[in-house]
């Protein structure tokens, strides 16, 4: 949880950061709109969008409109690139998605969402555009699950209370009993299988990967179209090669890839 009244606490650096995070939102983006979604003062968020302009990180165009430039790219791959085992773990998942001819992805849990940190994507047509840096609801989503069912009790009771379940798709689980349910068929099953609830034409098979004290770092999953599909055939045709692939990631993965719930 944030703590503004922290002495180590810069409220500054956090607003600028909060109105990149609402320059990242779709839509034209001028003081006004900025302000509304960080819940900023206009001439603040009016003073941190032209030093962002001066620094590099955003333009403001003919429309008076604010936009984000390719520099902003650098805060993210520097997360990537920190990571010791991160050119290993690209190799791994290029040569899975190789194998499946499916998209995968590698995803971790920010304490809210499952967040993709690699994503290969395959030559099929998904009706899901996603990409590193995705955020995708953690209990609709396969390796979203993963996280959840492997993360501390009180961290999972924080997310359940501070979440709602809403159904994304006529099939969303959108109860907590019914997701506490599946959460405990993946502590048992060791993977995830998720059909049709964050969309309905998608289905996802996800297995944990583990750090170097044995506990869930990340989630390794494939995406996978449920006409091509069933729950049987994936588990038979697929998982074998997500757990082989989880193998050869484990204890390489860092603690750090968890963040704090």
């Amino acid at each position: 949880m944030t703590n503004p009244e922290n002495e180590g606490f810069v409220r500054a650096f956090a607003r600028g950061l909060s109105v990149i995070e609402a320059l990242g939102q779709s839509g034209p983006h001028t003081v006004a709109s900025v302000a509304a979604s960080s819940a900023l003062p206009r001439t603040v968020v009016r003073r941190i969008l032209l030093t962002l302009c001066e620094l590099g990180y955003a333009v403001l165009a003919k429309d008076k409109s604010f936009h984000l430039t390719p520099k902003v790219l650098n805060l993210g791959t520097t997360y990537l690139t920190s990571l010791p085992f991160w050119g290993h773990a690209q190799r791994v998942l290029e040569n899975l998605c190789a194998q499946l001819q499916e998209s995968c992805a590698m995803a971790v849990f920010d304490g809210s969402e499952a967040v993709f940190v690699l994503r290969i994507p395959s030559t099929k047509i998904m009706s899901l555009r996603l990409g590193m840096g995705s955020r995708l609801p953690a209990y609709a989503t396969a390796p979203g699950r993963v996280l959840l069912a492997h993360s501390e009790p009180e961290v999972l009771a924080r997310y359940l209370g501070g979440h709602e379940l809403k159904p994304l798709t006529p099939a969303t689980l959108a109860t907590e009993q019914d997701l506490l349910g599946a959460l405990d068929r993946i502590r048992h099953d060791g993977f995830a299988w998720v059909e049709g609830e964050f969309d309905p034409h998608v289905a996802g098979l996800a297995v944990p990967i583990y750090d170097e004290s044995n506990r869930v770092a990340a989630a390794i999953s494939a995406n996978l179209l449920r006409s091509d599909f069933s729950r049987e055939q994936a588990v038979q045709g697929v998982l074998p090669a997500l757990r082989s692939a989880s193998m050869q990631l484990a204890s390489l993965a860092p603690a750090f890839l968890r963040a704090p719930g």
